[in-house]
């Protein structure tokens, strides 16, 4: 009886001891969807880490390479997300076709749900009506600030590539004619390129060689003059860093996801450390070193703020709070701050405006400051 008792007390004793973390543990989980680490490393890994520090909040999962020809596929990634009655909050960053289908059905089925969509790839007025917030690189901005960089680096040429689909897109379009105006106000001459779509026939491969063939045409035909290069695509940072660092008069005013991590890791071939993610000046650091070895610290700028790791990292702790102490769905300066502590800078947000002065209320617009790398060399 004695030892019978014994057992009784040890296993209360443990229930005791177990209570606290079975109370502890989250009665809701947050979905975040990403694409590969071919077209975005940068969400890729901040996906990665939540779902390392949160294993039984957060779930993962990733849309086809070729989301353009799956949007079925992307689709139904979302909807399984939804399905789950645990799941409180989806993020999805980039958000590519497919979103405001899947929004759309989600907020009808589960209106409980907060719906985030991070980089849209769809109209802003459609996925402004399917998501709750939607964080978009602010490329009206952004474009004049690619300009007015170039312009100080002396540039007498600037080289756009993108293709017929990005060409497409609104927010692209809207930054496209602020770059040929300010262009033609600062007279620099304004180049558009085309180049093969990563996720058509080929894939990314022949994206990238295009890239790195074309670039040291450009630079012949304009020899002797400082050019500078854009491209709109994510999967093509890389190759146009590299072909940039080759040429002593090619300039890189900024990637089109800014970020210290959108392609440098591998043109610079700097690998991105566990401590790099959480102390990115010391990145950048880093970065000036490679950068002076083709003496290129004036001719290549970026982000100091990852602003895709940032919408992921920012998103999932506002979702959070949300979750946690309800309030509105929509709430501007709480995005602001979580965003801002997420980059370790200051964001500014701007709701998007259309050309017909259509305000998307809830399409924020993030914009931080470019680095120069003279001030990180030491």
């Amino acid at each position: 009886m004695k030892k019978l008792l014994s057992l009784i007390l040890v296993a209360m004793l443990i229930l005791s001891l177990a209570a606290p973390a079975m109370a502890e543990a989250p009665k809701y989980k947050i979905a975040i969807l990403t694409g590969t680490t071919s077209q975005g490393e940068e969400e890729y890994r901040a996906a990665e880490n939540l779902k390392a520090q949160y294993p039984d909040m957060v779930i993962t999962d990733t849309y086809p390479d070729a989301f353009s020809s799956e949007v079925e596929t992307t689709i139904g990634k979302l909807m399984q997300f939804a399905a789950d009655p645990e799941v409180k909050a989806i993020i999805m960053c980039q958000a590519v076709m497919g979103a405001t289908a899947a929004f759309t059905q989600i907020r009808q089925d589960r209106p409980d749900i907060l719906l985030l969509a991070g980089v849209p790839a769809e109209d802003p007025a459609d996925i402004g009506g399917a998501a709750d917030v939607v964080m978009g690189v602010d490329e009206i901005n952004g474009g004049a600030q690619i300009v007015e960089t170039a312009q100080e680096w002396g540039a007498e040429v600037l080289v756009h590539y993108s293709f017929a689909r990005h060409m497409g897109y609104e927010t692209i379009v809207a930054r496209f004619n602020i770059m040929k105006a300010a262009c033609e106000d600062a007279g620099i001459e304004f180049v558009p390129r085309d180049a093969p779509d990563p996720t058509a026939e080929g894939g990314p491969t022949v994206s990238q060689a295009f890239i790195l063939e074309d670039v040291p045409k450009v630079m012949a035909e304009y020899a002797g003059k400082k050019v500078a290069f854009f491209t709109t695509n994510c999967g093509m940072q890389e190759a146009l860093q590299t072909a940039v660092l080759k040429e002593e008069n090619a300039l890189y005013p900024l990637p089109c996801c800014p970020s210290p991590f959108h392609g440098f890791p591998a043109s610079l071939g700097l690998a991105v450390n566990e401590e790099d993610w959480g102390d990115i000046n010391a990145y950048l650091e880093k970065m000036a070193v490679e950068l002076g070895k083709y003496n290129a610290v004036d001719r290549v700028s970026t982000w100091a703020a990852p602003v895709n790791m940032s919408m992921i990292l920012g998103g999932f702790e506002y979702a959070k709070d949300y979750i946690e102490n309800g309030g509105e769905k929509l709430d501007q300066a709480k995005l602001q701050q979580y965003l801002s502590d997420a980059a370790g800078a200051q964001a500014q947000l701007t709701p998007y405006e259309d050309d017909n002065g259509n305000v998307v209320e809830n399409y924020f617009m993030v914009l931080f400051d470019n680095v120069d790398f003279n001030e990180y060399v030491k």
